[in-house]
């Protein structure tokens, strides 16, 4: 337990925890509050009130008895505000208007040409969050922020995309772009694997592990780190860029510039390249995972063959991640998580054939619960925790 002088400060993270724990249990007493966080039932109350006047808490009615009188419950009000989340990826942006529960109130999917000019792209994102203002509902809070992630090396203090190479970005100062449109509104940048890594974390697959790697495989792949509910940065934001670690010092070139990098085998990439060589030339026009998957679905052997490769590949890096970060859990996300069993079968037997320690107890290969919107509903959450509720804190006395 910590140990403080600053009253201003101990109200307010005990505040936070108070609010948290009402927001995970959407239903609680004042009293089960106190007897799960320490905190004396007097303080309890104060806190309740002033959450409840400040519109994140309200009484959702009378409890069962356990002795004495009935209690009131208390839940959280999702209806306090708006958040708007934005994933830029390749060659689209997707956006959402969510309410502080991450119930996506409206969405859009915006596509742009794979080699479009950075100033079109970034016109079309300030577009769709104008439209995403639109549409919010009026709250006691309005819009609370804006969370966007993009898929390279992000310095998150500063807003900066300092290399996003699918993007062929370098050094693009976003945040600061935006925040002239908005200068009232928190916008946070971070890297799209690490912002799903967020996503799944509060409302998706991850709710229940306190250490779990998300794997974005998609076009390319990246990756976010959950280390003690906390996500994992790095010193210079890198951490989880794991798509470029190499895997083949010999193998094809990647747009980062090294060659045999595993975004080049166990991606997007990976199955047009295949699809080439096996001359299956128009199944690369409107080229998608689902219609490589529902063929092989349909009994296709060459197009079941291609995804097993993609696995033997995905298992490959997510023995690496096993052993970097010793995992409760690797979520698999994006499009490639998409085709289900036809990668991560083969992923797992790849794991299980060449793990140094075989006692069964290996981490969960499992797909991501929230697919497509990992990375967006992230984005709202990263804005929920800097905002509202930061993800891990301790009551102080």
């Amino acid at each position: 337990m910590v140990r403080t002088g600053n009253i201003g400060l101990v109200k307010k993270i005990n505040k936070q925890i108070v609010l948290k724990l009402i927001r995970e249990k959407n239903n609680i007493s004042r009293a089960e509050i106190a007897k799960i966080t320490g905190l004396n039932k007097a303080t309890v109350s104060a806190l309740v009130d002033e959450l409840i006047s400040e519109h994140f808490v309200s009484e959702s009615g009378i409890g069962v008895s356990t002795g004495g009188r009935r209690p009131l419950m208390l839940r959280f009000n999702e209806a306090a505000g708006s958040l708007i989340g934005i994933e830029l990826g390749v060659n689209y942006i997707y956006a959402v208007l969510t309410d502080l529960n991450a119930e996506i109130i409206w969405e859009k999917m915006c596509h742009f040409r794979a080699n479009e000019k950075q100033e079109t792209i970034i016109e079309k994102m300030i577009a769709m969050i104008h439209e995403a203002i639109r549409q919010a509902p009026t709250t006691p809070y309005g819009i609370m922020g804006i969370g966007i992630g993009v898929p390279g090396i992000v310095d998150t203090e500063e807003g900066l995309v300092v290399f996003a190479p699918n993007l062929h970005w370098d050094h693009v100062s976003l945040s600061s772009i935006l925040q002239k449109q908005w200068p009232n509104y928190p916008i946070i940048i971070e890297n799209e694997a690490k912002l799903a890594a967020l996503g799944e974390k509060w409302f998706g697959a991850g709710k229940e592990f306190a250490n779990f790697v998300y794997v974005s495989a998609g076009i390319g792949i990246g990756a976010g780190v959950i280390i003690h509910n906390q996500l994992y940065r790095g010193i210079d934001g890198i951490a989880g860029e794991i798509g470029h670690h190499v895997i083949d010092a010999h193998g094809f070139r990647c747009s980062c510039g090294n060659n045999g990098c595993w975004e080049m085998y166990a991606s997007e990439k990976y199955i047009q390249r295949r699809l080439e060589q096996e001359h299956y030339h128009s199944m690369l026009e409107g080229f998608s995972v689902e219609k490589v998957r529902a063929l092989a679905e349909s009994g296709d052997k060459q197009m079941a063959q291609i995804l097993a490769e993609v696995g033997h590949y995905l298992g490959i890096g997510i023995l690496h991640i096993i052993y970097a970060y010793n995992p409760e859990a690797v979520i698999v996300g994006s499009t490639i998580g998409k085709a289900g069993k036809w990668v991560l079968e083969p992923a797992r037997e790849e794991v299980e054939k060449r793990i140094l320690v075989k006692n069964g107890n290996g981490p969960f290969i499992i797909p991501s619960q929230l697919l497509e919107k990992s990375c967006a509903i992230g984005a709202v959450a990263s804005v929920l925790e800097k905002v509202v509720m930061p993800s891990e804190l301790e009551v102080i006395s």
